[in-house]
């Protein structure tokens, strides 16, 4: 065995000894209410994926949830390809601080990043996050050329809940013509751990969040799989016990069937959060999301 084998080997036990600790402190730290989204951020600034935070609350609505942050590639001024990214929490959690380290890592790799925050159930419910949405891409339509961005060079992208809001962005029409946005602003779109065909519901979040809805057809993203959507990347764990990976497997066949864009990677052994973990510097070698998210990105913005 080379000395250079002998490295790569150490680097790697090395990886997936710190991959494991940080596993458990994040469940020790969940457990007693720590968000681990907030040490994943930590974590991120401390490895450090250098980028700017360009700007901090900008408002895109009246309401205090519906503010959003801009991150930037370190150095030059653009124009840089943008991708929007919802988080995830259930439709009733989360905030974009918490989600800085996604922003950083896709800022490292040469784009303008928009993270908004987004009205929650149960004070809000279907269709006030996805109507949120559109106000985003409102928005950045208008105004991220201020910032660097390239709106003909534009993917949204979201993990869990917010990979639900981002698929109804792509594939049903009607909310961004509601906000007079261009249809032809979205060129592709990241799908990550998302619930998107998962009627009936039987988690109290989904319940509360689109449980109401007099069509729940119309809260299923599998519902409007067309042919000419923006091509999707989708990821998933193929041990989330969470949203199941059979979600992302169904609308890839469905999107393929209607002759569609649409490329799907299961990742083997990840759970629910590993993909959005991933981004962080922190569990970023234990799976290739984020070089295969950038990879599917560059092709399609070029």
């Amino acid at each position: 065995m080379t000395r250079m084998m002998r490295l790569k080997r150490q680097a790697q036990r090395r990886a997936r000894r710190i991959g494991i600790a940080g596993e458990k402190m994040l469940s020790n730290l969940e457990r007693i209410g720590v968000s681990p989204a907030n040490l994943l951020d930590a974590g991120s600034r401390l490895v450090g994926d250098p980028s700017r935070h360009l700007a901090h609350g900008v408002a895109y609505g009246p309401d205090a949830r519906q503010r959003l942050d801009i991150w930037a590639p370190k150095d030059g001024s653009g124009p840089w390809p943008v991708v929007v990214f919802f988080y995830g929490g259930g439709w009733v959690t989360g905030h974009r601080s918490e989600f800085a380290f996604v922003a950083r890592a896709l800022a490292t790799r040469g784009y303008l990043v928009v993270m908004p925050d987004y009205r929650l159930a149960p004070t809000s419910r279907f269709p006030d996050f996805v109507e949120d949405g559109a106000d985003v891409l409102k928005w950045v339509e208008k105004d991220i050329h201020l910032y660097g961005g390239d709106t003909e060079r534009l993917a949204i992208g979201g993990h869990s809940a917010g990979g639900h809001l981002a698929a109804l962005l792509l594939l049903d029409p009607r909310y961004l013509d509601a906000a007079s946005v261009s249809p032809r602003l979205l060129k592709a779109g990241v799908l990550l751990s998302a619930p998107l065909d998962f009627y009936p519901f039987s988690d109290p979040r989904p319940i509360a969040a689109l449980g109401a809805w007099p069509s729940p057809e119309e809260t299923q993203p599998i519902t409007f799989a067309r042919r000419d959507a923006p091509p999707i990347f989708i990821g998933h764990g193929k041990s989330d016990i969470v949203v199941r990976a059979r979600n992302s497997q169904r609308m890839a066949r469905a999107i393929e069937a209607k002759g569609g864009a649409v490329e799907l990677k299961i990742y083997e052994g990840a759970g629910h959060s590993d993909p959005i973990k991933a981004f962080s510097p922190i569990f970023r070698k234990r799976m290739t999301l984020l070089d295969d998210v950038t990879e599917f990105l560059a092709r399609r913005l070029g």
